[in-house]
């Protein structure tokens, strides 16, 4: 009985040992747990941290480029500041001279106005002959548009329509007009030839006056490379 009752005692001694060790286990598993929560904020917080970071990084970055954009921009801006007033001041003073111009052709009477035009023409007629040894933009065949003889808006609007063609820089206008404003403002190769006049020193008759126009026609195709007829 008494070998019974130390068996027994021994049995409850290893249940309590037993007891201890899980509750032991219980404790570091909760241990466990816990220290793996801590890390899993600690990671939450640093990846929340760098985001942060981050976003200020952006900012700061946007904002320095914003501001060397701006004071590029505004270094830009003073240093081609007299270019373009230069710019503006010549478009300015251009069509003054050219309202100017034209007000003058309107108003002033013939012995005044037709000096200044005779003048312009000569210079006209020696530009586009120093021309004629240039060659014109792009691959194309090189074309004539006879303009003589048509009245102010039907000419106007012909040099509009050869401006919006497909290849108006391989298009020479053939114009009698004194006033090359409205080439000059689109851009387009002209070629100045008189119109007879009776009483004129170059030329005797229309028969004179017809013989040079073929001459200039001729030398045009050939300076040109304009193989038409």
């Amino acid at each position: 009985a008494a070998e019974q009752k130390a068996r027994a005692a021994e049995q409850k001694a290893r249940a309590a040992e037993q007891k201890a060790r899980a509750a032991e286990q219980k404790a570091r598993a909760a241990e466990q747990t816990a220290h793996s929560a801590e890390r899993k904020a600690h990671s939450a917080e640093l990846r929340v941290r760098s985001q942060e970071l981050a976003a200020v990084d952006r900012r700061l970055r946007r904002t320095l480029e914003s501001q060397s954009f701006r004071i590029g921009h505004l270094i830009v801006r003073i240093a081609v500041s007299p270019v373009k007033v230069a710019r503006w001041s010549w478009r300015l003073a251009r069509r003054v001279v050219v309202v100017a111009y034209r007000y003058g052709q309107r108003s002033l009477p013939a012995p005044v106005v037709e000096p200044i035009q005779q003048v312009a023409a000569k210079r006209e007629v020696a530009a586009v002959r120093r021309h004629e040894i240039l060659d014109l933009p792009g691959e194309g065949p090189v074309s004539f548009v006879d303009c003589r003889g048509l009245t102010a808006d039907v000419r106007t609007a012909t040099y509009e329509r050869i401006a919006a063609s497909d290849e108006p820089a391989r298009t020479i206008v053939l114009t009698e007009d004194h006033d090359f404003i409205d080439l000059r403002e689109l851009g387009l190769s002209f070629e100045y030839l008189p119109p007879f006049a009776e009483g004129s020193p170059w030329w005797d008759e229309v028969g004179g006056h017809e013989k040079f126009v073929a001459e200039r026609m001729a030398a045009m195709r050939l300076g040109y490379g304009a193989d038409d007829s």
